[in-house]
């Protein structure tokens, strides 16, 4: 840690002493107004897109990947069966934080999390944020972060749902809350089970009957899932100024592994995937005017079984402790400084001992508003890994109002931020694969984005506009070395690009409609110098599609509604250099809610792959067909 690095920690610390951690974001009640302190508010300059609860009822039957293609042109390379993991802006999926309650949940050993197991039933809110972000969320968030977030709420009384889904190819879906609040105590519990057979018909486009000239007609085999989960949360008020809170979630996720087309055909050796999965945290939260302090302890556990052979077992715990303190008004501004500290456990079968490693993180955020039109917010993180050099990932972002009047907003944003990622376990200690002379990765993200928002009678119009240089150095991957694979720093990767979004809400009588449309253009690449931009002899990575487009429509009708959605997916290349045709999905939706009294009722059905399209979302393993899928939901409130 450099002299300058020092001397600003000591600083900071001295001008306000007290300290946090990257987890719990705060929650205090005074009085019945609930004032949150939220770490994404020091992301000034940064694009974040909030799907409310709203939004996630539409795919509370769904998980986090069903969310993504929905709601953003973000990549997720899937199978049929368990398995999708993130390419946000054309990172990999190790470069994405997934964060519950402010911990970072994401393997120890992967270095990522599968999108597939994690249920949206959950959850109330969901918050996607675009580049780098490891100023505030520390390791991983190089390419993006995404929250998965339950506020407590309040003088609720009683409350009940209840979801029963049934579809397609043995899809069944069941999921049960249960609350209870008053103005001092809040409790819920949630709880699902998920399983799909998976058993659709499919064209087989990797065996050609030849006496016909045409790919044979298949059935796909061995995709089964069986998910089940239970999360709970309990909030107390002891006084008027210090709340407590636990979150605890528990999770078993078993699937078959997907064969590929080819081996779905000609018979492929069964095998099958189960991962046990424990998350808690619980903290202190204090308010007393302009100061806040907050204290948590966190705790992840992850187990992993292959096909039932107990001699390769994976588990990995990881417990957090943190402090944290705010200052609403410290030089005028928003003021955090706060400390992390993470002790990493691993019991692996194919490492040579049980690893244990030490995370420290201190970090500071200050955001002031210069001038009534200009806020800029400051982000600074150190993060000292034992036998590591310590890694500091600074950010700056600025957000400018150009107009401002009674019918129209316009704002204007950039932001400059490192970032970091620290090397898995399994890229250090896999015997005898492993590197341990691996360096961490490092990005620098810059961006630039533009807002408008118009409000005329009865109709409002969204538009934004956001374009992204990234860089990351280092970045790591397995590659041939001998008679094995190996992970090394072999690459300087570069991604490009810009991404538009366009909604329009407006009333016509008794109809509300809404409509909307989103772009992203990715080029992202290998590169020999940063600056270049020689765009010549750029190769597009592996699974990142140029293009990706999603649009929505929905039509509110008194007690009914309808949804269409379609999205496109760009050509993809191959890790063998071939290219995999791009795709386009329409999906559509129609339901009634039926009211009485504190009782709500909703029946919807749901039509997905509506032109029985046949795609290939990664190469040679099939993906269903027209599917249909009916929901019936009750509520109590």
């Amino acid at each position: 840690m450099s002299i300058k690095k020092i001397t600003f920690l000591v600083l900071v610390f001295f001008m306000h002493f007290t300290i946090k951690g990257q987890t719990l974001d705060t929650i205090v009640l005074l009085d019945d107004i609930e004032l949150t302190v939220s770490k994404q508010k020091f992301l000034v300059g940064s694009k974040i897109e909030t799907i409310d609860s709203v939004k996630l009822n539409i795919v509370s039957g769904g998980n986090l990947t069903d969310m993504i293609n929905r709601y953003f042109p973000i990549y997720v390379k899937q199978d049929a069966g368990g398995l999708s993991t993130i390419r946000f802006r054309g990172t990999s999926p190790d470069h994405t934080a997934i964060m519950f309650d402010g911990i970072n949940i994401n393997s120890l050993t992967l270095g990522h999390s599968n999108m597939s197991n994690i249920p949206m039933f959950l959850f109330d809110e969901v918050k996607v944020q675009f580049g780098s972000s490891s100023s505030l969320y520390g390791t991983d968030a190089i390419g993006g972060s995404i929250q998965l977030i339950n506020q407590p709420k309040w003088n609720n009384g009683f409350n009940a749902g209840l979801q029963q889904d049934i579809g397609s190819f043995g899809s069944f879906f069941t999921g049960l809350k249960l609350g209870y609040s008053n103005h001092k105590i809040q409790y819920a519990i949630k709880a699902f089970h998920q399983q799909k057979k998976n058993d659709f018909p499919f064209l087989n486009t990797a065996v050609k009957d030849f006496e016909k000239d045409k790919f044979v007609d298949d059935e796909q085999k061995n995709a089964s899932i069986k998910n089940y989960g239970i999360l709970q949360e309990f909030n107390i008020k002891i006084s008027e100024k210090l709340l407590f809170s636990t979150k605890q979630w528990y999770q078993n996720n078993w699937h078959e592994i997907q064969p590929n087309m080819s081996e779905n055909y000609y018979g492929a050796d069964y095998k099958e995937i189960e991962n046990n999965n424990l998350r808690i945290t619980a903290g202190l939260n204090y308010n007393s005017g302009k100061h806040k302090f907050t204290t948590g302890l966190g705790y992840v556990y992850d187990y992993q079984l292959y096909d039932n052979n107990y001699d390769q077992t994976i588990s990995t715990q990881t417990i957090t402790g943190n402090l944290n303190y705010f200052n609403s008004d410290f030089l005028h501004g928003n003021f955090n400084i706060g400390m992390n500290y993470s002790h990493l456990m691993s019991d692996v079968y194919a490492y040579n001992e049980n690893i244990n490693e030490d995370r420290v993180d201190f970090f500071t955020s200050y955001k002031v508003k210069l001038l009534k039109e200009l806020t800029v917010g400051v982000n600074m993180r150190e993060a000292i890994v034992i036998d590591y050099t310590s890694q500091f990932a600074p950010s700056l972002g600025f957000d400018y109002l150009f107009k401002e009047t009674n019918e129209s907003v316009f704002t204007g944003s950039f932001s400059i931020s490192k970032s970091f990622k620290i090397p898995t376990f399994n890229d250090r200690f896999w015997y005898p694969n492993g590197n341990p002379d691996i360096l961490p990765e490092n990005g620098m993200n810059y961006e630039i984005g533009y807002k408008l928002n118009i409000k005329k009678d009865k109709s409002t119009i969204d538009f934004g506009f956001n374009a992204f240089i990234m860089n990351v150095d280092d970045w790591i991957q397995w590659v041939p070395s001998g008679d094995m694979w190996r992970p090394q720093n072999i690459k300087m990767v570069q991604s490009m690009g810009l991404e538009l979004n366009f909604n329009k809400a407006c009333e016509l009588g008794d109809v509300d409609l809404k409509w909307g449309i989103n772009y992203s253009l990715t080029d992202v690449s290998d590169v020999d110098n940063f600056w270049s931009f020689n765009f010549s002899d750029r190769e597009q990575l592996s699974y990142t599609p140029k293009h990706i487009v999603n649009t929505y429509t929905t039509v509110d009708y008194k007690s009914w509604y309808f949804n269409f959605s379609g999205s496109y997916t760009g050509k993809r290349i191959t890790e063998s250099k071939d290219d995999l045709d791009g795709y386009f999905l329409a999906n559509t939706s129609i339901g009634k809610n039926l009211n009485f009294k504190k009782n709500t009722f909703s029946i919807n059905l749901n039509i997905n792959n509506i032109f029985n399209k046949a795609y290939q979302n990664q190469a040679y393993y099939a993906m269903p067909g027209r599917n249909f899928n009916l929901s019936l939901k009750y509520l109590y409130h």
